[in-house]
Formats: C-alpha cells, structure tokens, sequence
C-alpha cells in the first residue's frame, strides 16, 4: 500500500472502532502529542481529554451505529500529510442529537519511524450562520436556502418587527428584563412603545413592547406568537415560571430543528421560545 492508500485505511479503522465502540484502536490513530479542535468543547483537547470524552460519549450510540463520509482528499508529503472530509453518524434512533449533523474534519498526519501514519492535529467542526449564531447542520442547506424563491419583496426578511401588548408596562418589562436580560429603550410614538435591544445592521427581527387602549390582553386585541432564540430554551421556561409568567409546553424536541417550549409571560401572552440544543 502507498502512503495515501494507509491513511485512507487508517480514517476507516478510526470510524470503524467507534462504531464498534473500541476506544483503544481508536486512541491508537493518534500521535501522543496531538492537538485536537473538536467540535464539542473545550475549544482544544489533548489525547487524555479526548479519551475521556470519547468514553463518555459511546454508551449514547447504539451498536449498529454508522459513519457516512463525503468527499475525502488525501494530500501526501514526506513526512507530512492532510486529509479532510465531510462525515455524519447514520443509523441512529430519531431524534438522537448526533444524527441531525454532518460535520468537517480536516486531520494533519505524521508519518512514523515505523512508516505507520498517526494523527498530528484533528480538527472537527459545523460551520455556523454569523447572523443567526446557529450551526449549519446539513452541506446543502446553503444551497437550498440560494435556490428558494424571493417571497415578501426582494429577499427581505419575513418578519421585520413584532410587538407584544400589554396591560401593565411596568410589569412587562421587569419579566423581559428578568427572563432574558434585556434592556429596553422608549420611542417616541403616540402609543406606550419600548423597544427591545435592536441591531440595525445585522439580520433579524426586532420589536417593541406596546400598550394601547383597546388592544392587548382582555382588550380583545389580536395575539401574536413570536420565537425567542435561546441557548437553551428550557432555562427560559423555568425563568418565565419564576417571574410572573407561566410554562404552557415545556421543551420538546422538533426534529432537526432543535427545541422549543412555549410560555406565557406576565401579561399573558404566548410566546416562543426556540434552541438547537
């Protein structure tokens, strides 16, 4: 066998001892000084950190589970070589975290005295939407997202602002304020309106909370649910039960669109509350 044709043995016997969860054939890839940028934090890892993590991660996967790969090049060098590739787990149970992603590995190897090639430097990650701070799970949502038709305008935004009503403005604020930790700011309008924090230049949605006469809760107004994003949306459920508010659906998986819970916050309104993880 070549050099690139022992590397390309060596990713499968990597793939292949995870599945069969053999956490010593796996370590076995990699040099004993490796550094490794994994997608799962911390931000670098060691040998000794990724054993760990390893172990205690496969008692998650089923014993049937599988490793689909894209798209593998291999670069030989003397002493040096890289490979990378696009990969994601299969034949894992719905809903299971691991199997909504694909990531992008790229590995730099180290040819041994021996002429066995280890793993120099490891480098697993999802790239992520700068606007939204969310990961992209799939190679083709990009693609997808550039192919869907213009709807509302020329590629504006669906939503462009929102506004909650509310009986007591005070009040709402404080929950806003306790849940999220927002600071709001009042605009000169001929109605009670204060604003949510708002970022003109970056995409999304922002909007204001309202009162006015005739509108809002028992105003027989009109309610509009709107998503909050979150890191993790469970932990804005119990803070909206905390403060005054009330948990209508705790957090739910929505398949590979990560989580949601709804609430009611302290006027009674409905509202979203969204997260990958």
């Amino acid at each position: 066998m070549n050099d690139e044709s022992l590397i390309r043995a060596a990713l499968a016997e990597w793939q292949q001892a995870f599945c069969r969860k053999d956490v010593d054939a796996l370590m076995a890839r990699y040099a004993p000084g490796a550094v490794l940028f994994d997608a799962i934090p911390p931000f670098v890892d060691d040998v000794a950190g990724m054993r760990e993590k390893i172990v205690g991660c496969l008692p998650y996967f089923p014993d049937d589970t599988r490793i689909e790969t894209r798209n593998l090049a291999v670069t030989v060098g003397a002493e040096l070589a890289s490979a990378h590739c696009l990969w994601h787990f299969t034949q894992l149970p719905p809903g299971h975290p691991a199997g909504r992603h694909w990531f992008r590995s790229s590995t730099v190897w180290q040819k041994q005295p021996d002429g066995r090639w280890l793993i120099l430097h490891d480098h697993c990650s999802a790239p992520f939407n700068p606007y939204t701070e969310r990961a992209v799970l799939f190679p083709d949502a990009q693609a997808a997202l550039d192919a869907a038709p213009e709807r509302c305008g020329s590629g504006a935004n669906p939503v462009g602002w929102f506004e909650i009503y509310v009986a007591d403005m005070d009040r709402a604020k404080a929950f806003y304020t306790a849940v999220f930790g927002f600071e709001f700011t009042r605009l000169e309008s001929p109605i009670d309106l204060w604003a949510f924090p708002m970022q003109s230049t970056n995409a999304g949605a922002s909007g204001a909370l309202a009162k006015m006469e005739g509108f809002g809760p028992g105003g027989g107004g009109n309610s509009v649910l709107v998503y909050f994003s979150c890191a993790d949306c469970s932990e804005q459920a119990d803070l909206a039960g905390w403060n005054g508010g009330e948990v209508v659906k705790p957090k739910f998986a929505i398949g590979a669109y990560g989580h949601i819970a709804i609430v009611k916050d302290s006027e009674g309104n409905l509202i979203g509350l969204h997260s990958m993880a």
